[in-house]
């Protein structure tokens, strides 16, 4: 069992890193990087399955378990955008509001938005927006 688990893990290794090494070369001779020679990578696997533990599930339940590390306290709360990376929110959101702060800044965005919105169909009434003010894009 043990024996075709650790045989398992290499050959998945092997095969991801032989893809990954064809790629590079392919890359490579387009842009013209340096490539990590497969006996490097090769030498590499061989050493992480070496020092790796298998073990099957009698032993692995016998091992000792280890506790986690505690959480330390309650963690900041954020509203809107916490990171630069994050896909939602993509608006324009000030990170770390109150709540409070956060719906009197949406009432007057929502406003101000209303007022263009007031604004913009009253030009039409008059004329259209272009007529409203000529040479200006809005």
């Amino acid at each position: 069992m043990i024996k075709k688990l650790i045989f398992n893990t290499a050959k998945t290794a092997f095969k991801k890193a032989y893809k990954k090494y064809k790629g590079e070369v392919k890359r490579a001779k387009k842009l013209g990087t340096p490539v990590v020679p497969y006996d490097l990578v090769k030498s590499d696997i061989k050493r992480r399955i070496r020092s790796t533990k298998f073990m099957d599930k009698a032993a692995y339940e016998a091992a000792p378990k280890t506790k986690s590390l505690p959480k330390g306290g309650p963690r900041p709360k954020l509203f809107g955008k916490a990171y630069a990376s994050d896909k939602k929110g993509k608006s324009m959101q000030i990170p770390m509001m109150t709540k409070e702060q956060r719906k009197a800044n949406q009432e007057a965005i929502s406003q101000s938005v209303r007022k263009f919105i007031s604004q913009k169909f009253g030009r039409k009434k008059l004329g259209g927006v272009i007529k409203a003010r000529k040479g200006r894009f809005i």
